[in-house]
């Protein structure tokens, strides 16, 4: 009896963990919020640096024209999680003749992450989100690994970065670069 009270109590107290926490940041961030520029609505995002556009939203949440919100704040872990090539569809799905969407690399994928950050380790400025750590986890990259076509990496904000098998499922931030403005 005692054991099932205090694994309830130890559960509902785990459970409320994620509603409570918030970002953490030890330093500067390595990226200011000036080097991104918002475009059209805000929903997408140029990085300055490296001209990729960003969508500011994972999948699963919405643009209110100041934040992403997670269409059910209150999940543990936020989704759609979609295996490797539902990703890959749902990329191709909002893509237009203007706007080709794609994975990112783990490259591009890393130039977003604020390492001294966690909960999560990204710029809010830049990607606000609510509840922040909504924006957290492990995220689809185009890059292989070198131990087979099978194995792709999916990048968690909060770590350096994993492999994982392609039916695994993970979040997806969509990346694409701006429309050739000289058509030869």
């Amino acid at each position: 009896m005692l054991r099932s009270f205090t694994l309830a109590l130890a559960c509902a107290a785990f459970s409320g963990l994620p509603a409570l926490a918030s970002q953490q940041c030890e330093g500067t961030p390595k990226r200011d919020a000036t080097d991104f520029s918002a475009i059209g609505d805000g929903s997408q995002v140029v990085d300055k640096r490296t001209q990729l556009i960003w969508m500011r939203c994972i999948e699963d949440q919405s643009w209110n024209g100041s934040t992403c919100v997670a269409n059910d704040p209150d999940a543990v872990n936020p989704g759609p999680r979609l295996s490797y090539q539902q990703a890959k569809a749902l990329a191709k799905s909002k893509s237009t003749s203007e706007e080709h969407w794609r994975i990112p690399t783990r490259k591009e994928l890393l130039s977003l992450r604020e390492p001294n950050c966690y909960n999560p380790s990204l710029n809010l400025a830049v990607f606000p989100s609510k509840p922040a750590w909504s924006a957290d986890g492990s995220f689809w990259t185009s890059t292989p690994e070198h131990k087979g076509v099978s194995l792709l990496s999916a990048i968690g904000t909060s770590h350096a970065w994993d492999t994982t098998d392609d039916e695994n499922t993970h979040h997806v931030r969509l990346v694409r670069t701006p429309a050739s403005s000289s058509k030869k």
